[in-house]
């Protein structure tokens, strides 16, 4: 096999083969976290990058965000700790949002990969930690030292060593460390085995480097997507949409402006309103790229695995201090209540360009965290996840229980309840929650949840419902979805409360209801095809 260049089937063999060995890492890291975050909802994923930090494979079932910004923090890692400094046994590790995956939460931890004493490529994870210390009342703070542990890039391991240092301060700085800390070995040991299975690659197909097959990766990727740019007609393409932040009197204008010219596109956020330094509502530019990139990824080439190629033909704008790029130390810590709707921002610009490719508003996802400790005294710290419906497009319903843009998972109730005193009273489909239309959004849940019966300690929670002011939007006359809705004792919960980001239950009589909007509706509802059974 000649080695500056392979054919075509020997390049589809090679790509799948680093695709599996991402794939393997992430199945590693599933198999050895402890965290709920990570093990029932699988908020991480897994990457490989070639020498210079360009995103090579993912594995499939990797967070879509997080394989869109693996590159960006493994860029500012080598240009910390250049080539010519990294040893055998290294390994990497910062949460910095504005390099990283953009808030404190999700800690990326970075391999190289040798071969004859030479840097050949990078193994690459995120998880989110189950804990990250700062406030639970995620919407008071005031700015991103409020929010948890900043960790700066530095070294985790050295020629084998683990930096005892660096694992002191996690330790001391985390509500559950034990957990956060064998979290963080599993995404060290996933690196190490990615590392042995890159190493018999490169020895099985007498390859010194990835540089050759790296550029047809990345040629082939970058290709596909121009191509199907091409299928966009010239032209700008402009929406504008209002979301939640502080009560119902400070609500959050995004604008975009799509530019599409010859194979290329560039999207402007301008307009979007400036950051807010406080409830953590802001979004870093990597994490506004990373969201961007992937609602085009969905609608050009959704079968071709993103890398570095896919990422050229697409560029992103957004003014300096804009709540789509803010500057530290604005706070970040729910960054996905703005991060989430940049996708309908997209796709209702597009809706006349691609009208049967776009999807209307979702329900998007619902999370809760529950932390404390037991009657016994031992703490305690559980997440859990639950989805709302999906938006209609053309010619199909939407999709139930699905955490677009997420790729999360819906957490098992049973799980939820193993980890904290917890008791999910009900769980099940919400009536009348979706859209209507010539096609319907899929419904959402509800959730019903109180203290586990006999339980004496309150339990503390967190929770930043999307949603709760604006709906999902339906698209080319669909329906609108309906709006959240958060219940305490059957009253609604106050806006003071909900905005804070954090209740106690202290008895077990109380009772938690969360009513998830379905999806938005697509096309007008006189348009809906009668002659079927009606699923809603």
């Amino acid at each position: 096999m000649a080695k500056d260049a392979f054919d075509p089937i020997s390049l589809e063999i090679m790509w799948g083969r680093l695709m599996s060995i991402a794939d393997e890492m992430w199945t590693t890291v599933l198999r050895t976290a402890v965290s709920t975050v990570i093990g029932a909802a699988n908020d991480f994923g897994c990457e490989i990058m070639d020498a210079d930090g360009n995103s090579l494979a993912h594995a499939q079932r990797s967070m879509p965000v997080f394989n869109l910004v693996m590159s960006t923090v493994t860029h500012a890692i080598i240009a910390r700790y250049p080539l010519r400094v990294m040893r055998p046994g290294d390994a990497y590790v910062t949460n910095d949002p504005w390099i990283c995956a953009g808030h404190l939460d999700d800690i990326a931890v970075v391999t190289p990969v040798f071969r004859q004493d030479r840097v050949v490529a990078f193994l690459t994870t995120i998880a989110h930690a189950s804990s990250i210390g700062g406030s639970l009342a995620s919407g008071t703070v005031r700015d991103v030292h409020e929010e948890g542990l900043w960790i700066p890039i530095c070294k985790l391991y050295e020629a084998g060593v683990p930096n005892e240092t660096a694992l002191a301060f996690i330790q001391g700085n985390v509500r559950t460390p034990d957990m956060v800390l064998m979290d963080i070995e599993a995404q060290v040991t996933a690196n190490t085995l990615g590392a042995e299975r890159l190493q018999a690659f490169l020895a099985e197909y007498g390859l010194d480097d990835f540089v050759t097959l790296g550029r047809m990766i990345h040629e082939r990727a970058e290709r596909a997507i121009r191509e199907a740019i091409l299928g966009i007609p010239n032209g700008a393409y402009e929406n504008q949409g209002v979301i939640d932040c502080h009560g119902p009197d400070d609500p959050v204008h995004l604008r975009c402006r799509i530019q599409v010219d010859a194979g290329a596109i560039q999207v402007d956020y301008t307009g979007s309103d400036p950051q807010r330094m406080a409830g953590g509502i802001n979004s870093a530019l990597v994490y506004t790229t990373a969201h961007t990139i992937y609602a085009f990824k969905c609608l050009l080439a959704p079968t071709v695995p993103n890398n570095e190629g896919t990422f050229r033909p697409i560029s992103i704008m957004a003014p300096p201090g804009s709540i789509l790029n803010c500057t530290p130390p604005a706070s970040v810590n729910s960054r996905t209540q703005t991060g989430w709707h940049l996708h309908a921002l997209i796709f209702g610009a597009l809706v006349r360009a691609l009208p049967d490719r776009v999807q209307a508003g979702n329900g998007l996802m619902f999370s809760l965290s529950a932390y404390g400790q037991d009657d016994a005294g031992r703490a305690y710290n559980a997440h859990f996840f639950a989805a709302g419906g999906r938006g209609a497009s053309q010619g199909r319903d939407g999709i139930g229980r699905n955490c677009f843009p997420s790729s999360a998972r819906n957490v098992p109730s049973e799980i939820f309840e193993s980890r904290a005193p917890i008791l999910i009273r009900r769980r099940g489909l919400q009536p009348n929650s979706a859209g209507t239309g010539q096609w319907r959004g899929a419904l959402g849940e509800e959730i019903v949840v109180s203290t586990l019966p006999g339980t004496t300690a309150p339990v503390s929670c967190a929770c930043r419902p999307n949603r709760l002011r604006y709906p999902p939007r339906g698209l080319a006359g669909g329906q609108d979805g309906q709006r959240t809705e958060v219940l305490l004792n059957g009253e609604c919960m106050p806006d003071e409360i909900l905005d804070t980001g954090h209740f106690t239950l202290r008895h077990d009589e109380d009772r938690v209801a969360v009513h998830l909007p379905g999806g938005a509706g697509y096309g007008p509802a006189e348009w809906r095809d009668q002659s079927g059974a009606d699923n809603q």
